[in-house]
């Protein structure tokens, strides 16, 4: 379904139920213009938009939403991934919405704002080399120039144990073990560092992307 379908289904579902001078389809045209708005570019100067907004209303009109406050999240979220699939937009992580009440907000008013928010990622990514090459990342993950290591990486400037990824609770993180050369995360010496979508990994003369899959 095309953006102005989502919105024009977003106006006719929401017209049965909610009664508001801040129309659905008025939000989706303020989530659509926001993220053109806050648009900008990341390290490696691919566009990328907010991830994360928050949809301010006048006490009366979050009242009126009620029941239908999570029809709406999902709908409004709908819009932002297709507006940024179409525009080519990318997200520093996933999409979110919050809902929130100004009380010194009149009825029928409403603002949007957006937030860059990085989110770590579970164990569902890869390693994308140079050449496009995908290498699931499984934990913990060795890599090294040993045949032994899980990611084999030639060269002299790679240690035989160079690296290893390893995973918590909160995500997967890159670990230096004590390699000749260092670790490098977007062009950062670490010991340790999360990873998060779309980081660049450089060991020796290697550069692996991490992705979510």
């Amino acid at each position: 379904m095309g953006l102005k379908g989502i919105r024009d289904a977003m106006g006719r579902a929401s017209s049965r139920v909610l009664r508001t001078p801040v129309s659905p389809r008025a939000l989706g045209h303020k989530v659509t213009r926001l993220l053109d708005k806050e648009r900008t570019s990341d390290t490696h100067g691919h566009p990328i938009v907010p991830n994360h907004l928050i949809v301010a209303f006048a006490q009366k009109d979050r009242d009126r939403f009620g029941n239908a406050e999570e029809s709406l999240r999902r709908q409004l979220i709908e819009v932002a991934h297709t507006h940024a699939r179409l525009k080519g937009l990318g997200l520093t992580g996933p999409l979110s919405i919050d809902f929130a009440t100004n009380p010194r907000f009149r009825t029928g008013r409403c603002d949007i704002s957006g937030e860059f928010r990085d989110a770590p990622i579970g164990d569902e990514a890869v390693l994308v080399t140079s050449d496009g090459l995908q290498i699931a990342i499984t934990t913990p993950q060795i890599l090294g120039r040993n045949d032994d290591c899980g990611v084999v990486l030639a060269g002299s400037n790679v240690s035989r144990h160079h690296a290893e990824i390893r995973a918590d609770q909160h995500g997967l993180f890159i670990v230096d073990t004590g390699s000749t050369n260092g670790t490098l995360v977007n062009g950062i010496a670490v010991d340790t560092h999360r990873l998060l979508h779309g980081d660049i990994v450089s060991i020796g003369d290697h550069e692996l992307r991490v992705e979510v899959v």
